[in-house]
């Protein structure tokens, strides 16, 4: 994991093609200064990861939102990426200086095995006391005791715990079920500028909650023949839902191609997502790329670890479009 920037760190992330910038803000006082390391006769600039975000807030690509984003991020589909452009999307949203909320919804806690430091191997088992959405909805625990918090100040999560499935079915109990989270979770999240929550491919109440809580739904759209097959379906059960609570007016829906291969299907495929989605989908593919996959295990974003490859550049503009679609910025 990546807890030290030097200048060149710095540009590669934000896209800035000169130093000049960076030692003005520093000299200024406008970022914060970096540590000078001794290197022969030179110097050399490094600010460590806790102050990027206060340098994202002055050049970063995405700006501050007008009003708090939710996303709910969701496809009936494992395997397209879900969890991984989820964890990419808020480091980056913590790097450019947005307070950031990821919420796990997903039994086999991926998301919470990126985000959180690892543990000593003899002490694993203090995971199964890690308190979850459950604990505050059931009013056992309050939200600050839930929140977790990570290497990056603006990031946070409220990881999954072993009481998901128990909320699962408790929920169906619960009044206006499908409002819980949005009448009884979100009110505590006022802090945050962007809240993400991170689903399982399966369709349930925790589901419905975060499509119902949320202002933006964003699905990756794999470009493999068994992701195009589920996709039609899916997204009409998406869109039907959206219907039946008359969300319509209230959503937006943003998808984007996963998972995109040389070949003439994965090629064919990527065009008829195209041309079925024309109103939702932002067409820069995510490739098929080991480089994104290695970020994942090295539990950084791929604009940190291979920043001047082919797909962090795509990555680069495909963030950039997706916050455009999301805040409504220009």
């Amino acid at each position: 994991m990546q807890e030290s920037f030097k200048i060149k760190n710095i540009k590669n992330f934000f896209k800035i093609t000169s130093n000049t910038t960076i030692f003005n803000l520093e000299k200024e006082g406008v970022i914060p200064t970096a540590e000078r390391i001794q290197r022969g006769h030179v110097s050399v600039r490094s600010w460590n990861i806790k102050q990027i975000p206060k340098i994202g807030e002055k050049i970063g690509f995405l700006k501050k939102p007008n009003e708090q984003k939710v996303i709910c991020k969701y496809i009936q589909k494992g395997g397209v990426l879900k969890t991984t452009t989820t964890f990419n999307e808020a480091r980056i949203f913590a790097l450019n200086g947005l307070k950031t909320l990821i919420i796990g919804l997903d039994s086999e806690c991926s998301i919470s095995d990126a985000i959180l430091t690892k543990k000593d191997p003899a002490t694993l088992n203090e995971n199964k006391d890690l308190l979850g959405l459950y604990s505050f909805l059931s009013e056992k625990a309050d939200i600050y005791q839930v929140i977790q918090k990570t290497n990056i100040p603006t990031l946070d999560i409220i990881p999954e715990s072993h009481d998901l499935i128990l909320l699962e079915k408790w929920l169906n109990q619960a009044p206006r079920k499908e409002y819980f989270f949005k009448d009884k979770l979100i009110p505590f999240l006022k802090d945050y500028d962007v809240i993400l929550f991170d689903n399982s491919p399966s369709w349930g109440n925790l589901v419905e909650n975060a499509i119902v809580a949320s202002n933006n739904i964003v699905c990756p759209l794999g470009c493999n023949l068994l992701a195009f097959n589920a996709a039609k379906t899916n997204i009409q059960s998406l869109f039907e839902f959206i219907e039946v609570m008359k969300l319509k007016n209230e959503r937006t829906i943003t998808m984007f191609a996963t998972l995109l291969e040389r070949n003439s299907l994965s090629q064919q495929i990527f065009a008829q997502y195209l041309a079925e989605q024309t109103n939702h989908i932002i067409p820069i593919p995510i490739r098929t790329s080991v480089k994104f996959q290695e970020s994942l295990i090295s539990r950084t974003s791929i604009l940190e670890y291979a920043p001047n490859t082919p797909i962090a550049n795509e990555y680069f503009d495909l963030m950039s479009a997706l916050w455009k679609n999301i805040s409504g910025q220009k």
